[in-house]
């Protein structure tokens, strides 16, 4: 049914593309270079003089590799062209030709013999191998084989800061995303060079692929509060990169720690379509066999299900019940994969790596987040450098991610509670200790002015002092501001009841203090 439903949808959006060419040549006349004809007669020379190297050619990978292979046909590509300008024929005819009969011979020796160009049979996977953490200093890493396919997979682990910001030109905001994979298929490869920049549209869409296979079993971020990029690094290439990066991508996920819902894998199916009404499914297709064959069709998922597919139809005359065979056969194919992966890799999460900052959400009231953040980021770039953290990112809503050793995280959030709770009670500048004393509303201290004040309170995030010239004031010297270096520990650094001098730097609409140890230390030296 879902096979028909699809169908059904795929005729109408091409019978809407149809009709839109044909409005298309009405509107602008039918002026233009009509298609060249097939050259019939160059196939007919080509198959008489030739026809033996393009058999032999078809079934090469049975006994070398794949760049002997290629060099092989290069060989073959060069006679052939040169076949062709010689008798008037163009470079572009001599393609058609060669691809043409080099399909009807890969067909013809998988129906007589029962075996394909590698000598395999029509269901059989390629050998698999895996070698997990092959780099160490990654949170997770993988290079997983498949054939002539490698994919070189890592994982990497941020917080919410990390998540890949999106371009939204065109339309409403979008939101960032919390795992994202990016694909690279270098020319070296397939036994090329060539310049390397920016990803193509290629790059682009079978990382778009291999992203949407592995995103529904990624956790969510309330049980796992991780941005997480996966990076496929094609290093050889002989059909089905992405899915061979659908496969890497898991397990380096599994090595980084991450908690999957279940692991999946992906393989591409072709088809033969000589004989419409005898169509020949091959699984996990060679390069040749997708370049040769009717139908590319790659389909991810777990043991229990599709997570994402996609079908490049080559030819005409493919069936909704020869996609049901593809499916089922690439079920089998799926289900052996997963198994080799559990086999030769792992199966199960790592414990989170070391290396990954341990993070943590408390939520705040969107009102207090301006005194998390502080004037200018001040407070919040304070509590990152006292606490060693790698990151503290306040949203909107109030959540408050905190990122760090473990130790770091706890230490820091017991600040930005006491920071908030301080606030809530009041009671003294500087956001004052609360302890349910009267707000105090005598006469403020000025502004660059420095008093003599005496430590009544130490916090991990900084010490309440109060005045003598002002009783009942109180006011926050930051940690940051004790000193001119860095201090690390505020109770080895100062005791309750220690006195010194603080410089006023602001007085705020509500009543707080900003006071600075460091700036009176400093003004003193001038002095």
């Amino acid at each position: 049914a879902a096979l028909e439903a699809a169908r059904a949808e795929a005729v109408a959006t091409a019978t809407a593309i149809a009709e839109w060419a044909d409005a298309l040549r009405d509107e602008r006349g039918a002026s233009g270079v009509p298609l060249r004809p097939y050259p019939d007669d160059l196939e007919t020379a080509v198959a008489e003089t030739f026809g033996a190297r393009v058999a032999d050619q078809t079934t090469t990978l049975r006994t070398k590799d794949m760049r002997a292979c290629r060099v092989e046909y290069g060989a073959l590509c060069a006679a052939v062209d040169a076949f062709a300008l010689e008798r008037g024929f163009t470079r572009a005819d001599a393609s058609r030709v060669l691809k043409k009969l080099s399909s009807k011979e890969m067909a013809r020796i998988v129906r007589t013999e029962g075996r394909r160009a590698d000598g395999r049979d029509l269901v059989t996977v390629r050998p698999i191998d895996v070698d997990m953490a092959p780099l160490p200093t990654t949170h997770g890493s993988v290079v997983f084989t498949r054939g002539e396919t490698q994919s070189l997979a890592t994982a990497t682990l941020g917080d919410a800061s990390m998540s890949l910001r999106r371009d939204a030109a065109l339309e409403d905001k979008l939101p960032n995303k919390e795992f994202y994979l990016q694909y690279a298929f270098p020319p070296s490869s397939v036994g090329e060079t060539g310049r390397t920049g920016a990803p193509g549209r290629r790059e682009v869409g079978h990382g778009a692929l291999a992203e949407k296979a592995l995103r529904y079993a990624m956790p969510n971020s309330t049980e796992f509060p991780y941005a997480v990029r996966v990076e496929s690094l094609i290093t050889e290439s002989c059909g089905s990169s992405s899915m061979a990066s659908v496969c890497g991508g898991c397990l380096a996920l599994l090595d980084a720690g991450v908690p999957l819902s279940d692991n999946v894998a992906g393989v591409a199916m072709g088809v033969l379509l000589d004989d419409l009404e005898n169509p020949i499914v091959l699984t996990d297709i060679l390069g040749v066999e997708d370049a040769l064959g009717g139908m590319d069709f790659k389909v991810a998922g777990s043991a229990d299900g599709i997570s994402a597919f996609q079908l490049d139809v080559k030819s005409l005359g493919l069936k909704s019940e020869t996609l049901g065979a593809a499916l089922s056969q690439a079920r089998d194919a799926r289900l052996h994969v997963l198994g080799e992966m559990a086999n030769r890799g792992i199966s199960e999460p790592n414990p989170l790596p070391a290396s990954v900052p341990r993070s943590k959400t408390i939520h705040v009231a969107p009102v207090k987040i301006g005194k998390i953040i502080g004037k200018g980021g001040e407070t919040i770039r304070g509590l990152i450098a006292d606490h060693g953290l790698a990151n503290i990112d306040v949203a909107d809503d109030g959540a408050v991610a905190v990122s760090g050793s473990t130790t770091d995280v706890d230490a820091a959030i017991s600040a930005i509670e006491a920071l908030v709770a301080a606030d809530d009670k009041g009671g003294g500048g500087g956001g004052g200790r609360g302890g349910g004393r009267e707000k105090y509303a005598g006469p403020m201290p000025e502004v660059e002015k420095t008093y003599h004040s005496t430590v009544v309170s130490i916090k991990t995030f900084g010490a309440f002092v109060s005045f003598e010239e002002f009783p009942g004031l109180e006011g926050l010297c930051h940690i940051s501001e004790l000193a001119v270096e860095r201090v690390r520990n505020i109770e080895k650094f100062i005791e309750v009841g220690d006195t010194f001098d603080v410089k006023v730097l602001e007085v705020q609409d509500d009543g707080k203090l900003r006071l600075s140890r460091k700036a009176a230390l400093l003004d003193k030296q001038k002095a």
